[in-house]
C-alpha cells in the first residue's frame, strides 16, 4: 500500500481504505460509517460470551446477519 498521511492519523484508516476499495462501495462512506457504529450494541450486549456475535448483527458486510 503506498504511503498515505491517513495510516499514522488515528481515525483516518476508515476513509483511506474506502477509497482505496477495500471496503463495500455499495454504500456512500458516510452511510458506512454510521451503519458501522456499533457503541449500542456494545453496551446491550455488555458481558454476553457472544459479545463479539451480537455487535456485528446487521452490519453491513457481516456474514453474521
Amino acid at each position: 500500500m503506498p504511503w498515505d498521511w491517513r495510516i499514522l492519523v488515528n481515525g483516518k484508516g476508515d476513509e483511506l481504505l474506502y477509497e482505496r476499495g477495500v471496503l463495500d462501495h455499495s454504500v456512500p462512506f458516510a452511510e458506512l460509517k454510521r451503519r458501522a457504529y456499533i457503541n449500542a450494541r456494545a453496551r446491550a450486549a455488555n458481558d454476553a460470551p457472544d459479545f463479539s456475535k451480537r455487535i456485528r448483527t446487521h452490519l453491513v458486510g457481516a456474514t453474521s446477519n
